[in-house]
């Protein structure tokens, strides 16, 4: 599991603990998480116009915990 923290565009942030989250091809975002089969499932989906900034809750170079931006172009997956 992962903390994730969206900024919206409408001002408003989002804090969100899923499996994982990703970037489209087309900019939306998915938050997805395991089923009890292991299956991967989609709980949330973000427009591309709706989400201003994406960061993981993760350990930086130092070790000590932050939030870690994930890129805001092309596609990517975040665990």
């Amino acid at each position: 599991m992962a903390v994730f923290k969206l900024q919206l565009t409408d001002g408003r942030e989002r804090l969100i603990e899923a499996g994982r989250a990703g970037r489209t091809a087309d900019g939306q975002i998915v938050i997805e998480d395991t089923d009890a089969l292991g299956v991967w499932d989609c709980l949330e989906e973000y427009p591309a116009d709706r989400v201003a900034a994406v960061w993981r809750r993760g350990p930086a170079e130092s070790g000590i915990y932050t939030w870690i931006p994930q890129p805001v172009e092309g596609s990517w997956w975040s665990y």
